[in-house]
């Protein structure tokens, strides 16, 4: 079976009807600066579309944060959560920092575990402080080398559990939603694995799930259509997501430009139904047994009322 895909879409890119059965919306692409330089995360234009959407999820957007940010996130934890109960997703990524230097290569041992440290502590931070809200949260493990990710999934075991336990107890949703709406929305991210070879992603599912266990459904961040293409399963991945559908760069950026479209009629008459023909098309491949390889595993609060939260930016050592 293949994992869901949902289409990343920006503030841009937002229309009054939206065609992708899942979509994701990423906070900082709905980041802005007022006139005194304060910035803030704006309603989605079209809200009633997003309210629609029949699938969709939250991105923090912690490429952005780490790679065009400088590491720190320009909106607060308050503000995130604001924002997102603006439109209600079935599920919202923790904020986090990638695992990527700027070329998308290996930061360096020393950068890596202080961003998976920082990216520990705000899992905690808003599993504690913000954990009654109508939707699920989605932590994120994080790493650039195997070794790595495996030394993260050991540092978040716990609280994966423990979100796990919590989530499968059909009662932690509100009585008046649906059992469907919320019910299969737990998942855990694996992030820092765009551009990243298909064998090195179905070592990283191994490993990781060698220490958290198969049972818990796992997203993959940024993982796009070649992985789809490849007719490969991936064990255990339930969903991943890609921002590449529009393709709006390079020699398609100026393909559009003659068209005479906007990004939004471009990305959405012209992208997506080529996009989506890709995926149906590759999705009708029979699924192959993975090239995954098996590991032995190693090594392997209650409900709390919302609390005063420091700026994201406070926790970093």
């Amino acid at each position: 079976m293949h994992p869901q895909l949902y289409y990343t879409v920006s503030s841009k890119e937002l229309r009054a009807d939206i065609p992708a059965s899942s979509v994701l919306l990423s906070a900082a692409s709905f980041c802005r600066a007022n006139s005194r330089g304060h910035y803030y995360l704006c309603t989605p234009r079209h809200l009633s579309s997003v309210a629609a959407a029949p699938v969709k999820g939250a991105d923090c957007g912690a490429f952005t944060a780490t790679l065009k940010w400088g590491g720190h996130y320009r909106f607060t934890p308050a503000q995130y959560l604001r924002w997102l109960y603006v439109w209600l997703p079935q599920w919202a990524a923790i904020l986090d920092l990638c695992c990527l230097s700027a070329t998308r290569g290996d930061p360096g041992a020393a950068l890596v575990a202080e961003r998976q440290a920082w990216t520990t502590r705000m899992a905690w931070q808003f599993w504690q402080c913000y954990r009654d809200v109508p939707w699920c949260w989605v932590s994120t493990i994080q790493g650039y080398s195997l070794d790595q990710f495996e030394q993260h999934a050991r540092d978040l075991l716990p609280l994966i559990r423990q979100m796990h336990d919590y989530y499968a107890d059909t009662g932690w949703w509100n009585d008046d939603q649906p059992d469907t709406q919320y019910g299969n929305s737990f998942r855990v991210g694996l992030g820092s694995l765009c551009g990243r070879p298909l064998t090195f992603i179905l070592e990283v599912i191994a490993r990781v799930q060698a220490i958290i266990g198969r049972d818990i459904p796992l997203h993959l961040w940024g993982v796009k259509l070649k992985e789809l293409q490849s007719g490969s399963a991936l064990p255990g991945v339930i969903s991943c997501d890609t921002g590449a559908w529009s393709g709006l760069f390079g020699r398609e950026h100026k393909l559009r430009q003659a068209s005479g479209f906007s990004v939004r009629e471009y990305s959405w008459q012209v992208s997506y139904p080529r996009y989506a023909g890709n995926v149906k098309h590759a999705q009708q491949k029979p699924v192959q047994a993975s090239l995954f390889i098996e590991f032995t595993h190693r090594d392997k609060m209650s409900n709390s009322t919302l609390i005063p939260f420091s700026h994201p930016n406070d926790f970093i050592d």
